[in-house]
């Protein structure tokens, strides 16, 4: 419970006032979720809008950033830094109650339009009285946690392995594997020119935190290491890298995968081969801790 007080939120269509601190926490992660960026700000100017092409019938208005709560990794890459920035907001159907010039509030967010200025269309709007700000800003903070590590969370439960090691070796793809593949699709991951340029690290396995363990201390990652844009996020490995490998099988198409994962002679044993191509495939070693958790979380 909110301690008796009341939380004012708009969203679509009607003021919403809500006493139950489990319902509203729930309602913020699924508007964090819902929302490419969740920040707070002040109401600069009603009615008025520093991007082009803004109707008086969207109801703009324009913000001034003071901090971001969370948001989409991408979108804050290409937004650049935002603090102190004046962002043209589009209330559109949301209820218009208790908004006014210098009132602060959380605005859940996507955007809308890329210039100069920025311009976003608002998914909800919520204000915090100062007697609930300290169990709002707890929500939202574990919010926007929950939202960036579910790309690792989701990796956690699909990973066939998951190791902490060391990359002991990096090398060209076995010549048998290159081999197959010219015939696959007429050879287009040799030839293409978004051709993925496959290579491999071979892994020292220090623990193994998921999955059936390997019969030697080595595994092999087949990775891409093309800078193409349909590759530049796939994680790419040096040799004496340390980490975490969140491991897969059935990341490619089935005559790849019948390529580019058979087991390798590796100093007299034979070694699987994997491969990471998500981003969250590859951790810090700092967040085994964390891993582990999410580990034991989907057991249960």
């Amino acid at each position: 419970m909110l301690r008796g007080a009341l939380l004012f939120l708009l969203i679509v269509g009607c003021l919403v006032t809500v006493a139950r601190g489990d319902i509203l926490q729930q309602q913020v992660q699924k508007w964090v979720n819902a929302s490419t960026l969740t920040f707070t700000g002040t109401i600069v100017k009603m009615g008025a809008s520093n991007v082009s092409g803004m109707s008086p019938h969207d109801f703009p208005m324009i913000v001034r950033m003071e901090k971001i709560e969370a948001g989409d990794d991408q979108a804050l890459k290409k937004f650049g830094s935002l603090k102190d920035t004046e962002l043209t907001v589009i209330v559109g159907s949301l209820d218009r109650n208790g908004l006014r010039n210098n009132v602060s509030a959380v605005f859940f967010v996507d955007p809308l339009v890329y210039e100069t200025n920025i311009g976003v269309i608002a998914n909800a709007i919520a204000f915090v009285d100062q007697k609930t700000s300290d169990d709002f800003s707890k929500w939202l903070s574990a919010a926007a946690l929950r939202k960036s590590e579910a790309p690792l969370r989701s990796s956690v439960v699909s990973a066939d392995l998951i190791l902490a090691g060391v990359v002991q070796e990096i090398r060209p793809l076995a010549s048998a594997k290159a081999a197959y593949l010219k015939s696959v699709d007429n050879g287009r991951e040799i030839f293409s020119e978004h051709r993925p340029g496959w290579e491999e690290a071979v892994i020292h396995v220090k623990s193994v935190e998921k999955g059936k363990p390997p019969e030697t201390l080595e595994v092999i990652v087949v990775f891409p290491g093309s800078r193409d844009p349909a590759w530049t996020e796939s994680p790419k490995y040096e040799t004496g890298q340390v980490g975490i490998w969140l491991l897969h099988t059935n990341q490619l198409r089935r005559q790849e995968a019948e390529a580019l994962l058979k087991p390798e002679q590796f100093h007299g044993h034979k070694v699987q081969s994997f491969t990471t191509l998500d981003p969250a495939d590859f951790q810090d070693e700092a967040k085994l801790d964390r891993i582990r958790e999410m580990i034991n979380e989907a057991k249960r």
